[in-house]
């Protein structure tokens, strides 16, 4: 049997992407590695849950983010607030909050350029 387990994305400032998703989500380290190749941080909100790893190449080649990948998805207890306080830490607006079917949705990109997708669902009736 397997279990899906995390998402590793690429970036190019390795300490300033720990930054945004620490302060962002409150994502702590649960392990670092570090070669002469590469280098890894990863990232859970609690020990045992899922797992944010970032990838930074070590030997300097460009990275171009590409359009065949949705977003990080993130639930939120208030989409508005938290689409404000990330633009706030760096983050660029993709598309503002936005309300269907009871569910409040917004999108943003992190200082890279990742697309993370914040979700508030409906308040239980």
């Amino acid at each position: 049997m397997s279990r899906f387990n995390f998402v590793k994305i690429v970036v190019t400032d390795i300490a300033a992407a720990e930054s945004f998703y620490a302060e962002a989500f409150g994502f702590a380290v649960q392990n670092r590695i570090d070669t002469p190749v590469f280098r890894e941080v990863m990232l859970a909100q609690k020990a045992g849950a899922f797992t944010l790893v970032l990838y930074h190449h070590t030997d300097g080649r460009l990275l171009e983010n590409g359009n065949g990948w949705g977003p990080l998805g993130f639930i939120v207890r208030d989409c508005a607030a938290d689409h404000a306080r990330l633009l706030g830490l760096g983050a660029s607006e993709v598309r503002a909050p936005a309300t269907f079917g009871g569910m409040t949705v917004s999108f943003i990109a992190d200082p890279e350029g990742h697309e993370i997708e914040l979700l508030q669902l409906p308040a239980a009736s």
